[in-house]
Formats: C-alpha cells, sequence, structure tokens
C-alpha cells in the first residue's frame, strides 16, 4: 500500500505542529513504540512547550521517524483527537490521502503485459514513479497514457484495424470484438461482458483526463483516492486483456 510521500508527510507534520501540544505528542510517541525520538532529540518537547524556531524542523523530524518506523502508525496519528478535523479544514486532499490509506484502498500493482512497446513502458514506469513521489493525482495522466498505448499496441499485434486518432473508447470494441472471436478457453462470459460494458467507464476515464489531471492546465485535480480508484481500474484492464489475447 502507498503511503505519504515527502511532501505530504511534511504538510501533515506542519498541521501536528499547530494542534498538537506536547502531552499530545507524548501519546503519539508512546503509541507508536517511538518514544526513543524523545532520547534521541531532548530539545523537541521543550520546542513543544515554548513554539522555538526549531519545533518546525523538529515536527518535520518526528513525523519521518514515526512514519519510517511503520507505515501503519499513519493510522495512529489519524486517530489522534483533532487530527482529522484540522486535516479536513487546512489539507483537504492531504485528508483524502490519509483516509484512503487508512481505509485500506490499495493500488493495483503496475501490470507486466507482454503488448507493450516503448511509450507504454515508459508510461508505467512514470506512473508508478509520480505515484510513490507525488501521489495519484499527479500519476494518473500517465496511467491513462498506458492504457492508450496499450491498447494500440495489441491491435497492430493482433493485426486489429483501428485509426491513428482512435481514443481508447474507439479501441475497446475493436479489442473486444478480437477476443469474442476467439476459441474460448474457458473464460467467464460475464466477466467478459463486464470488459465489454467497461466502455462506458473509459468514456469517463478519458473525461477525468482531460478535466481533471495534469494533462491540461486544470485547477481542480482528482483527490488521491478518486485517482487511485482510476488508475486501479486502468491497470486491471490492461492486466485481464493482455491475459486474454496472450
Amino acid at each position: 500500500m502507498c503511503g505519504l510521500n515527502s511532501r505530504q508527510r511534511i504538510k501533515l507534520s506542519n498541521v501536528l505542529m499547530e494542534i498538537f501540544n506536547s502531552g499530545d505528542w507524548k501519546e503519539l510517541f508512546a503509541l507508536t513504540d517511538t518514544e526513543i525520538f524523545m532520547q534521541h532529540h531532548s530539545r523537541f518537547i521543550q520546542d513543544v512547550n515554548w513554539g522555538n524556531e526549531t519545533l518546525k524542523q523538529g515536527c518535520i523530524e518526528a513525523v519521518k521517524y514515526i512514519l519510517d518506523s511503520d507505515e501503519d502508525n499513519l493510522k495512529e496519528i489519524w486517530e489522534m483527537s483533532g487530527v482529522q478535523a484540522a486535516l479536513r479544514r487546512k489539507e483537504g486532499e492531504l485528508y483524502n490521502a490519509i483516509e484512503a490509506f487508512v481505509d485500506g484502498i490499495e493500488v493495483v500493482a503496475s501490470p507486466s503485459v507482454s503488448n507493450a512497446n516503448q511509450t507504454v513502458f515508459k508510461a508505467l514506469e512514470d506512473a508508478e514513479v509520480l505515484l510513490t513521489t507525488q501521489g495519484a493525482s499527479s500519476a494518473y495522466d500517465r496511467a491513462h497514457t498506458a492504457l492508450h498505448g496499450f491498447l494500440k499496441q495489441v491491435c497492430d499485434n493482433k493485426g486489429i484495424s483501428y485509426s491513428s486518432g482512435d481514443a481508447i473508447t474507439a479501441l475497446l470494441p475493436k479489442v473486444n470484438a478480437y477476443i469474442k472471436q476467439q476459441p474460448d478457453v474457458g473464460r467467464n462470459d460475464k466477466v467478459f461482458t463486464m470488459l465489454r460494458s467497461a466502455g462506458a467507464m473509459l468514456d469517463t476515464i478519458n473525461y477525468l483526463r482531460n478535466h481533471h489531471s495534469l494533462s491540461h492546465a486544470n485547477q481542480v485535480l482528482l483527490t488521491d483516492a478518486d485517482a487511485q480508484f482510476a488508475i486501479n481500474l486502468t491497470r486491471s484492464i490492461m492486466s485481464y486483456i493482455d491475459e486474454l489475447v496472450g
């Protein structure tokens, strides 16, 4: 499961710096078995009490230490009094990202597909890096590019006719028609029907890519939870089709 990237951790530490007193920090260190941090940073509690200039850096280091010790410690932070309300008020995107982590929304692993070219591999690689460093909302456009390139490569590999300007929603029905013509190797018809019905979802994926991703100058990006869901769907479609066409 993807945790918080460096930028998100800093934002979290800034929120905690504003709402936590020394008792809150001591409670968090106890809950996460990281009390040794106070031994190595003997001035930290004093900084909290007096609001010293070094407090901000101390909070950043404290959050890093807690999450490096165990990524699941994020759940303990989430349950601390006042944290959710402060995040919702001050850092809406971060609130959504942590909520997704706590609720167990995972990103489907980047698929290893045989029907791929350099463009597809690069897009998958970029998406993987962005997921780790900048979050799902930044990775979504590259995942969309990977799916588009993948469907084109399937058409090229299997001799399926298509136009160079075909979007994902035009390519998927052609790939589905090809799969339907192949000998049935025991696939579940109901599951295959789900794939054929994915056209409507892919139409929405196109819309999200054009209006809520970094592909264009959009002011309102997807939340991390929404982007993770869309990326999961994209990757699952790629993996399933790749398995069917061989």
